[in-house]
């Protein structure tokens, strides 16, 4: 089942498969979530996503890498 991102995610903790926190959602562009991290977190979630950085500080979420979404935070379909 894919879960769909929105905009009501916007502020969300994101986590890995583990429940290790990997950023926060900044913005849904295109039907992605934007995610902020620092540096070291951004390097390593762009080599585990098909999707890839944006820049620095930003990586990109599709759907189809999102295990769960709940009130407060996108669980991804990745380990860390």
């Amino acid at each position: 089942m894919t879960v769909a991102i929105t905009e009501d995610d916007v502020d969300k903790t994101v986590v890995d498969a583990e429940g290790q926190k990997v950023g926060t959602v900044t913005e849904i562009h295109h039907g992605a979530a934007r995610v902020s991290a620092d540096e070291e977190t951004v390097e390593e979630m762009q080599t585990r996503l098909p999707q890839g950085g944006i820049d620095e500080r930003t990586y990109a979420v599709h759907d189809e890498s999102v295990a769960d979404i709940t009130e407060d935070r996108l669980v991804l379909d990745v380990e860390a």
